[in-house]
């Protein structure tokens, strides 16, 4: 827990910084003028008269539809899918190319008369700042606005994580590229809302404003979104409008978050989801959660409790799998399964969702911990609930994706998929 502010700000011990990788970055002509021109033409603030507001939703769809074309998309691309005149069109592709966001590409293939111009995402002016924060070290990333990432800094720390870590890896990573930098993301375990890390009991932080700190060593506006969330918001790339997805995510704790089409459902006090340290275990083989209860969902089906305390969330997927293999752990994964899937009947049969996603370290579980779930899921389904399909996540979409959709959430909305081309590879049958 965080008692002061000089508490915040003290350099951990035993920081080890790993140099900034950077991609070849073209030369951007972007400066803090046109950085701010463009975040005040995006703003969301209430007061707006009617015509600028309507003018901010035309720029964003038009962005959209730059963004998200499977073709190369022209000024009467945009007039036929918005309806709006062919002169509005060209008035709404020159701003946003003034504002560095679109670029020209040449002339796209005849439809039979004039060959038209086609436009694409300028990936050459912007970047977004996202950084993962875990209990034993910092990974900082510099994204595009086509989802390319194109610097990455690693910081290990031994000792605990401290907020001084978290501002000195994003400072790290942005130096020259400040006029460049237009949001930046904290990704980070435990409860969040509003830029407060309210509770992380993995960081021992509590009513941490981190938005507001790492906005003001970076100049730039900051959002603070916590893993799951960050999750969910990956698994919503590709989702139509409507659908209703639950993921869950498995790792030292145990989280889980709701999504409708590509909005997270938040909850009166930003707390959805919490559902680690609620009771599902009733007879016997209760295992002391860390809560001090007994019973919860995570002293059963978090990563920790399945594979033992070797497992941590530093681990990648081989070193998982191999702590998984072991007949304690997969005595330990068949409790957890029939945990989990007790737990997320419930929650089925409140929210309706077309699917749920077991996300986080889960995959390196294997096809068998799916199957257990998905036939302890099936075997009493509640009376009056559709099927629903249950899946692992997509660890392919990358761990950036999510926060840097967060990040640009207020700017843009969900204008911009930050996939290459918008394409996202279909989900796989298992």
């Amino acid at each position: 827990m965080l008692a002061s502010s000089d508490r915040m700000f003290t350099r951990p011990a035993g920081a080890n910084r790993h140099p900034v990788i950077k991609e070849t970055m073209a030369v951007s002509t972007v400066g803090p003028q046109r950085k701010s021109q463009l975040l005040q033409r995006f703003s969301s603030v209430a007061g707006l008269d009617a015509q600028t507001s309507v003018r901010r939703e035309n720029l964003i769809r038009a962005l959209g539809l730059i963004a998200r074309g499977p073709d190369p998309v022209t000024r009467a691309t945009i007039a036929r899918q918005t309806g709006l005149t062919s002169a509005t069109a060209s008035s709404l592709v020159a701003e946003l190319i003034d504002l560095g966001l679109v670029a020209e590409t040449g002339l796209a293939a005849s439809t039979g008369g004039k060959r038209a111009t086609g436009l694409e995402i300028e990936r050459r002016s912007y970047l977004i700042l996202v950084a993962v924060v875990r209990t034993r070290g910092i990974d900082a990333v510099l994204v595009d606005l086509t989802g390319r990432t194109v610097a990455s800094h690693r910081v290990e720390v031994s000792g605990g994580v401290d907020i001084a870590a978290v501002v000195d890896a994003a400072r790290e990573i942005s130096r020259g590229h400040e006029a460049r930098l237009l949001a930046a993301c904290v990704q980070v375990p435990g409860v969040a809302g509003g830029g407060i890390v309210v509770e992380s009991v993995q960081l021992g932080w509590r009513d941490v404003p981190l938005a507001s700190i790492v906005e003001e060593a970076l100049g730039a506006p900051t959002s603070v979104v916590n893993d799951v969330d960050a999750e969910a918001l990956t698994e919503a790339v590709d989702a139509e409008n409507g659908t209703v997805r639950l993921v869950v995510h498995l790792g030292e704790g145990v989280g889980a978050a709701v999504t409708t089409g590509s909005t997270l459902m938040a909850g009166a006090t930003g707390r959805a989801g919490e559902i680690g340290h609620v009771r599902v275990v009733f007879e016997g083989g209760r295992t002391t959660c860390r809560c001090g209860l007994s019973g919860c969902l995570e002293s059963a089906t978090s990563m920790s409790a399945m594979l033992g305390d070797a497992y941590t969330d530093e681990l990648d997927a081989h070193d998982t799998s191999l702590l998984a293999s072991t007949p304690e752990s997969r005595e330990r994964m068949g409790f957890g399964a029939r945990a989990l899937s007790r737990a997320l009947r419930i929650v089925s049969a409140l929210i309706d969702p077309q699917e749920i996603v077991i996300a986080g370290a889960a995959q390196a579980l294997g096809p068998h911990f799916l199957g257990t779930v998905r036939d302890e899921f099936e075997m009493y389904p509640a009376k009056g609930t559709s099927p629903v399909r249950i899946r692992y996540g997509r660890p392919e979409l990358g761990k950036y994706l999510g926060p840097a959709r967060y990040a640009l959430a207020p700017i843009f909305g969900d204008a911009l998929p930050l996939t290459a081309e918008g394409k996202v590879a279909p989900v796989s049958p298992g």
